[in-house]
């Protein structure tokens, strides 16, 4: 055997035992290796630009200059099955879907609430599935057993939710068409704002997503909740329309879903009962209701 001919071999050996040492720490960190494989090359080097929505809690929010919630507990799992770094930018949310079209952003963790207009741009994979909830504060007369019960009262949003939307047609339908008076729907560019409106009188009802509003009860103590929810829709993931992305996010949450963590995750927080799911799955235009 050649001096060149040993060091060849030398050097191949360790390689070997580098790439079995990384393969070994990998499964030891639970990267899926079928998962990881399907993800394009750009995402396997540089990683996936992860937008998440600031103001959301207890889903997604900035507390004390830490990004919080079960939603970004969920991002960090992912990203651990899926053996790429998840870069986070806590955000607003009206800035997240024109990011996503644009590639700044590869995903928004943002509790999207997936609807008919949002899947002519985006594909989702649900977390949970969550309903408009309506809150107000305690002492107020307010008596919400339906949504004709809003018809003439103020109501809070946040813009780009898709609540607005909703509540709009019911405002229309329900209100209007009847002949009472329609809902007077006020938008604000933070969550925290929508809230503020209500607590601080200048608006009756502030409507979110019924478990966010649920937290915001139990946390604050000033607020109490309709006796409804409307409109239950799936709440998750948006990523660009075709994007592998999405398939690899579906099997990773099916994978914590299958070893017990996702439910783990939501209990952490209090937010394991109605709305979990039992199943991963990928919504798109083609196929809205799989």
């Amino acid at each position: 055997m050649t001096r060149q001919s040993g060091i060849s071999i030398l050097r191949a050996a360790s390689l070997a035992a580098v790439l079995f040492a990384s393969a070994l720490s990998a499964q030891a960190a639970g990267v899926d290796k079928t998962l990881h494989d399907a993800l394009s090359e750009n995402y396997k080097s540089n990683g996936v630009n992860i937008a998440v929505f600031n103001d959301w809690p207890p889903d997604e929010f900035v507390e004390n200059g830490e990004l919080k919630g079960w939603s970004v507990d969920m991002a960090k799992a992912m990203s651990e099955r899926l053996g790429v770094p998840f870069k986070f930018d806590p955000t607003s949310f009206d800035v997240i879907i024109p990011g996503l079209a644009s590639k700044r952003y590869d995903a928004g963790f943002s509790s999207f609430g997936v609807t008919k207009e949002r899947l002519e741009v985006l594909d989702f994979i649900p977390q949970r599935k969550e309903g408009t909830g309506y809150a107000f504060l305690k002492g107020k007369d307010l008596k919400l057993g339906g949504e004709k019960d809003l018809c003439g009262h103020s109501v809070a949003l946040l813009t780009g939710a898709w609540d607005f939307q909703y509540l709009s047609k019911v405002s229309d339908e329900t209100c209007v068409a009847a002949g009472l008076k329609p809902i007077e729907l006020q938008q604000f560019t933070t969550q925290n704002a929508a809230e503020l409106a209500v607590s601080s009188g200048r608006v009756e009802i502030v409507a979110a997503g019924s478990a966010k509003l649920a937290y915001l009860a139990k946390q604050t103590g000033k607020f109490d909740m309709a006796g409804f929810i409307s409109n239950a829709v799936y709440n998750g993931i948006g990523v660009r329309k075709g994007d592998p992305l999405g398939p690899a996010l579906k099997g990773a949450l099916q994978a914590m879903m299958d070893d017990g963590s996702y439910k783990k995750i939501m209990a952490n927080w209090g937010v394991d009962g109605a709305g979990m799911l039992e199943k991963a799955i990928l919504v798109t235009k083609g196929n809205p209701n799989p």
